[in-house]
């Protein structure tokens, strides 16, 4: 099976990151916030996420769908 490699899809990485710079937020901050909202997260989780995106994008693979599924209620 093909690896999907976070530096041939890099968007959703560099979109939270630009996001969080746009709104002149430190990765703490956007921290702080998700652990309000009872996300347990941690400085390297967060820094992950904007770095490396591969599990989600392979999760969109392996359930066959497209990233909305994810977020769905």
């Amino acid at each position: 099976s093909e690896r999907i490699n976070q530096h041939l899809n890099p968007l959703i990485g560099s979109n939270i990151r630009r996001l969080r710079k746009e709104r002149h937020m430190k990765a703490v901050d956007v921290i702080a916030k998700l652990q309000c909202e009872n996300i347990n997260v941690t400085t390297g989780i967060f820094s992950k996420v904007e770095t490396d995106v591969d599990m989600l994008i392979a999760l969109t693979k392996v359930f066959e769908c497209d990233f909305n599924e994810f977020f769905k209620k």
